[in-house]
């Protein structure tokens, strides 16, 4: 893993933002932004040095945290895609597949669990990079 591994992270809380944005970078890791599903799958086109996606799965505007990560699964397979709630992970009957499990993160979040998640997904993903 490297641990200078561009990190995308999207959220429509400003705060969230910043807040996940600070762990990662005090791990060495270089953060890009986005506010919503558009902003983010811009940068993915464009940009290929993001190592990990990191999204909300309820953002405004056509393009939620889920349709992302499809996007994303069909574009760029190898890029590890984490998804964010704050809601109950049984409100999104998918994510009891195996598929989905390393890809969920229950917010609110300690920092070390999201540092964790990602590294974890870094490393199984690095085999691509």
């Amino acid at each position: 893993m490297n641990p200078s591994a561009t990190i995308l992270i999207v959220d429509d809380e400003e705060f969230l933002l910043e807040y996940v944005r600070v762990v990662l970078q005090r791990a060495g890791y270089s953060v890009l932004s986005a506010q919503n599903g558009g902003e983010a799958w811009n940068l993915i086109v464009d940009r290929q040095e993001i190592r990990l996606l990191l999204t909300d799965i309820v953002m405004p505007g056509s393009l939620d945290g889920i349709e992302l990560a499809r996007r994303v699964r069909q574009h760029q397979p190898e890029l590890p895609v984490l998804l964010m709630t704050g809601a109950a992970l049984n409100d999104y009957p998918f994510t009891n597949a195996p598929s989905w499990q390393r890809m969920m993160l229950r917010k609110p979040f300690h920092p070390d669990q999201l540092l964790t998640i990602v590294r974890e997904n870094l490393e199984a993903a690095s085999r691509f990079w």
